[in-house]
């Protein structure tokens, strides 16, 4: 069957799902458990296809296309939650895509940036999702509350406070963090987590303060049939 197919993208009939709010600020957040029928046909397909490559954004792994089924999908099936616990309208939605993903870039490799927990986007009109096609019960996904500023989001109104205090903390290359963020640091406490089970979903928005976990321990395996295969996707609303 193709992954194009819509049989594929049936929530399962077990699915189970949670919407939460986390942190200071009470950032919404929605956990799926047992998502999507097609979970293995999604899988199948990212190893048959298996053509990566180094992600042209902020992410620190590569990443492959996927059929816009997918997210057209995803929308349609959380169209109720999307709406009446983010409080978005479906109508103003800007842009959609969704993307394989895996995390690869050795920790020495990473940008600053990239080894402190960030945000998507500096705006609450935005959802990001991570969908898991792995089990890897020591990786999975944190939220973070910085400290200094007592933000657990960022928006526009906060963007200016927040990237001043990250320049004047970070601005001596012996104060920056080695490696990936992991549980609570000396600047971030970590607020929630989850961790990567089959066929779970997260949904939260783009400005939450959210990391990886990737622990010490991890191989970096660039394979989508023993590696930390996810799909991510991005919704911006106007």
């Amino acid at each position: 069957m193709s992954v194009d197919d819509k049989l594929h993208y049936t929530p399962c009939k077990n699915m189970e799902y949670e919407c939460l709010t986390i942190g200071t600020d009470q950032q919404e957040l929605m956990r799926v458990d047992s998502y999507i029928q097609g979970a293995d046909a999604l899988r199948q397909e990212a190893i048959a296809n298996n053509n990566f490559a180094i992600a042209d954004s902020f992410y620190p792994g590569v990443r492959m296309a996927i059929s816009d089924a997918y997210i057209v999908a995803l929308v349609r099936n959380f169209q109720g939650v999307i709406r009446d616990f983010f409080k978005l309208d479906l109508r103003t939605i800007k842009s959609a895509a969704s993307k394989y993903s895996i995390v690869t870039s050795q920790p020495e490799d990473l940008k600053l940036m990239q080894r402190i927990p960030h945000f998507d986007a500096p705006s609450r009109d935005s959802l990001a999702v991570i969908h898991y096609l792995c089990d890897a019960p020591d990786s999975g996904t944190a939220f973070y509350h910085h400290d200094e500023t007592g933000y657990d989001f960022i928006d526009r109104g906060r963007l200016g406070n927040y990237e001043q205090s990250i320049v004047t903390r970070f601005q001596d290359p012996t104060r920056q963090p080695a490696g990936y963020v992991c549980g609570g640091t000396e600047d971030y406490s970590e607020i929630a987590s989850f961790g990567a089970v089959y066929n779970r979903l997260l949904m939260y928005r783009g400005s939450s303060l959210h990391s990886g976990i990737i622990r010490p321990d991890y191989n970096f395996d660039p394979s989508p049939e023993t590696g930390r295969l996810t799909i991510t996707s991005f919704i911006e609303f106007s």
